[in-house]
């Protein structure tokens, strides 16, 4: 039976030693290993924001990051699987049907995403999807992967009501999909960030989920806008491993030794690059989060979520990468030839750091979109 703890709020540092345990093993093998998989599913790591009905926490957006915030402090690559595994609010999208195939059997579904676009093409029963989804975090250890696909008929993009494209989420089985061995990289290892193709596979339409009428649960967590609940994690987690660069460099300061003999920790620079770099992360960690919590009080109200807002969670996420760098850069430099040695704390938080801020919602073209918000222009992307 799976246990799920009373508070998510709790589950990172309940795992922490199993974390801690595995992180040779996660650098060795380019993935998580099976029995850490194990374990976050069964604490509920998977499920922040699953529907009650199929025994999720169904939690405020503001938690569900402090929980991604809270893995990135402990392991980044760990933390970017939990957030790229939390995929059950698709249950609050399907209609019952689709949740039996997936839920129905009592097991913990895991799941993989991405954002990128496949086609869809529409036959008997379903749709025939395709594709070809680069880093898919944690594809190997999942059951499902849940993909964004581009509708398509008689060749062309087919629109919406609205006049937009028509843009739907899949679930499809593990056994549909194939995996390229493509994660050899600096970074971030532990996430197995492979690649994905899918060709012709049939996904029966109750595995699809339209993102652009109101969910089928009618709570408030499920009546906003559905990507926010999505593309701040990557956000809260690299603020995260921020962190965790400056509490390991302040605990380095405090018995290295400078060229002079002294302590690093009694250095006036290494004082003032300590105290600069943790005000700005924490004052990058309350801009996300006071922005994750007007997601929260407007959905909990009933109102709908405003184009401003969601330009403000935008800037706010741009702003914490931002940070987020220059603080990873400024511990590194600050350790010295320390940094630059395997094993050292710092100088795989950097990697890890450094590739998880590659990722497209970390990019600098984001503040331009959010500032033409500003100026009242339409901001020129189509998910923002």
């Amino acid at each position: 039976m799976t246990m799920q703890m009373a508070d998510p709020l709790d589950i990172p540092a309940e795992l922490e030693p199993a974390i801690r345990a595995a992180a040779g093993e996660m650098e060795a093998g380019r993935d998580l290993p099976e029995k850490l998989v194990r374990e976050l599913r069964d604490s509920g790591a998977f499920r922040l924001l699953t529907p009650r009905e199929l025994g999720g926490f169904e939690a405020p957006l503001e938690t569900v990051l402090k929980v991604y915030e809270g893995f990135g402090r402990l392991d980044a690559s760990v933390g970017w699987i939990v957030w790229n595994a939390n995929w059950g609010f698709i249950g609050a999208l399907l209609d019952e049907p689709g949740n039996a195939r997936i839920w129905g059997s009592g097991a913990e579904p895991v799941f993989a995403s991405s954002s990128m676009l496949g086609t869809a093409v529409p036959c008997e029963g379903g749709y025939r999807l395709s594709g070809y989804w680069k880093l898919v975090s944690g594809v190997n250890r999942a059951d499902w992967l849940a993909a964004a696909g581009l509708v398509m008929e008689d060749g062309s993009v087919r629109l919406t009501e609205a006049g937009v494209p028509d843009v739907r989420f899949f679930a499809l089985r593990r056994d549909q999909l194939s995996v390229k061995d493509t994660w050899h990289v600096s970074g971030l290892l532990g996430s197995g960030s492979n690649d994905v193709v899918v060709e012709d596979a049939m996904v029966p339409g109750e595995l699809v989920a339209r993102v652009d009428v109101p969910a089928r649960v009618r709570r408030p967590r499920y009546q906003g806008y559905i990507p926010a609940l999505v593309l701040p994690g990557c956000s809260a987690v690299v603020l995260g491993v921020a962190q965790a660069a400056i509490d390991e460099t302040v605990a380095l300061a405090l018995s290295k030794r400078t060229a002079t003999g002294g302590r690093l920790a009694e250095s006036a620079h290494a004082q003032a690059v300590i105290a600069r770099s943790e005000a700005a992360l924490r004052a990058a960690r309350l801009l996300l989060l006071s922005t994750a919590r007007d997601f929260d009080l407007a959905v909990g109200s009933a109102e709908p979520v405003t184009l401003e807002q969601r330009a403000a969670l935008r800037a706010a996420m741009s702003h914490a990468a931002q940070v987020s760098r220059d603080v990873l850069a400024a511990m590194y430099e600050l350790g010295s030839s320390a940094s630059i040695y395997q094993g050292n704390a710092v100088e795989r938080l950097f990697r890890d750091g450094m590739v998880a801020l590659q990722h497209h919602n970390h990019s600098a073209g984001l503040f331009e979109a959010a500032g033409r918000v500003r100026f009242g222009i339409d901001p020129g992307l189509p998910v923002f």
